[in-house]
């Protein structure tokens, strides 16, 4: 954090943003409790199933006003130099093996551990970008980009900021206590989604350094060109854009 007169400053930059938020958030939760209504008064059969959960709580309003004050205090800047934060593997089949001994930064004969702390721009090559996180775009851009997923402190976990479920294929995590719960997560997630086997998957320290430097909270996409930051995504989830990192890499290799 700055100075006093700088947190002011910052504090007044977001206002507007978190405030448009909660009134999303308000509004949302006026739009379920009216179906709710309606479906009661309609004697509906599914009336009153289902937990109603209201998105705009305490737990809420903390979370949004962190991730802005993440986004407005993050290290990483466009243009400059990538911030090449501690993250660790988690294992999700044998491309790992393949995958690490590609890699120009690991030593010949170096045998890396599943769990064992590497560096995000470790899985960055000198003549490809890097795209970190990643969406249908990864096959498709493959021969001409790396591509890392970076597993995150949990947005929603079961003991706090709890999101309605979104179907048969919701999860439900409580906040990570310890890395080994974090990777336990990130490997039931990699267990019902499709990951594509050119995007590599790994997670964030417990001590959030990743999440810190870049900003993320929610959901951030960031492109690392010879270690500097060549294209830096919006906040999530408003702002988070594949179509705009598409449209990167179509200016950049042209279109697939």
């Amino acid at each position: 954090m700055g100075s006093a007169s700088e947190d002011l400053l910052v504090t007044l930059q977001i206002l507007p943003g978190f405030f448009s938020n909660c009134l999303f958030l308000a509004l949302y939760d006026s739009v379920v409790l009216l179906k709710r209504a309606v479906s009661l008064l309609s004697c509906s059969r599914s009336a009153g199933c289902g937990e109603w959960r209201r998105m705009l709580t305490s737990e809420g309003l903390r979370s949004i006003w962190n991730s802005f004050l993440l986004d407005a205090y993050k290290q990483v800047k466009l243009g400059c130099e990538a911030p090449n934060s501690k993250v660790v593997k988690v294992p999700d089949g044998p491309r790992w093996s393949s995958a690490i001994s590609s890699m120009a930064s690991v030593p010949c004969g170096a045998k890396i551990q599943n769990g064992d702390e590497c560096r995000l721009l470790d899985f960055e090559s000198s003549d490809r970008p890097l795209v970190v996180n990643f969406g249908s775009l990864v096959e498709d851009f493959s021969d001409v980009a790396d591509f890392v997923l970076v597993y995150i402190d949990e947005a929603h976990p079961s003991d706090g900021w709890v999101a309605p479920p979104m179907g048969s294929c919701s999860f439900s995590f409580r906040k990570h206590q310890n890395l080994e719960e974090r990777m336990g997560a990130a490997r039931k997630l990699i267990e019902h989604f499709s990951l594509p086997p050119q995007c590599q998957l790994v997670a964030d320290c417990m001590d959030n350094n990743a999440n810190v430097a870049y900003g993320v909270s929610n959901e951030r996409l960031c492109i690392v060109q010879q270690r500097k930051v060549a294209y830096l995504g919006g906040k999530g989830p408003f702002f988070y854009s594949l179509k705009d990192v598409r449209q990167w890499l179509e200016q950049s290799y042209g279109r697939r």
